[in-house]
């Protein structure tokens, strides 16, 4: 019995040593408890499948689970889970939840990206939230200090809703902006804000100054409420 408890208590204690240097001849040097490439992981793995912690991800393929480390700079791996990281976060793909302290930036999310300062990207399918948040195209909701990139109205889409304290700024809106400020090229749907601005409207602006450009004389530039409804004019 005391013999069999020895065995036990040595393996625990031996286990990451053998297991660390079972992963040394991997590209990059990290501590793993479990399989070589699942369980939990201190270090910097390529791929890992489980609970990894570590200071600086860098050259990171994929992982699947949950990921806290403290910068995540590695622009071309891949999470399927939680990625956490108290200062920058970017990858190339997040299918679930991505976390920046200070930065977001991921090129293609899918599910929710939360970042205290900037959440900048190019593809964002889910929710959106950050002071300010700079993605080509959202599939969902955004919410923000400010949604878009301020100057440059032409470029950009939102399909959902955008709601922000300053302003919503996009090329393309299909759904419901709600801001201080609304600025478009195009918007189909609802604007409300204090100040509505687009140049093509298919729907409803709400808010003290409305502006559609697509109507017609003496209708473009209307207090409280403007609307066009129909076909596009060019």
């Amino acid at each position: 019995m005391i013999r069999s408890t020895f065995r036990v208590l040595l393996f625990t204690l031996l286990f990451p040593v053998l297991a660390f240097a079972a992963t040394d001849s991997l590209p990059a040097k990290y501590l793993s408890i479990g399989a070589k490439k699942a369980g939990i992981c201190f270090g910097n793995s390529p791929v890992f499948t489980g609970f990894r912690f570590n200071g600086l991800n860098k050259n990171v393929r994929r992982l699947n689970g949950c990921d806290l480390a403290l910068v995540n700079e590695d622009g071309k791996g891949a999470s399927n889970g939680i990625s956490v990281a108290a200062g920058a976060n970017t990858q190339e793909r997040n299918n679930g939840l991505a976390i920046g302290g200070l930065v977001n930036a991921v090129d293609h999310e899918n599910g929710v990206m939360l970042g205290l300062l900037y959440n900048v990207g190019n593809r964002l399918n889910g929710l959106g939230a950050a002071v300010f948040l700079a993605c080509d195209t959202v599939n969902g909701l955004a919410i923000g200090g400010e949604v878009g990139r301020r100057g440059t109205d032409t470029s950009g889409e939102i399909n959902g809703l955008a709601v922000a304290i300053s302003g919503t700024i996009t090329g393309t809106m299909n759904g419901i902006a709600v801001s201080l400020e609304n600025f478009s090229h195009q918007h189909r749907g609802l604007a409300i804000g204090a100040y509505n601005n687009t140049k093509r409207l298919n729907g409803v602006q709400i808010g003290f100054y409305n502006i559609a450009l697509n109507n017609p004389k003496g209708f473009r530039r209307l207090p409280l409420i403007n609307m066009h409804f129909g076909r596009q004019q060019r």
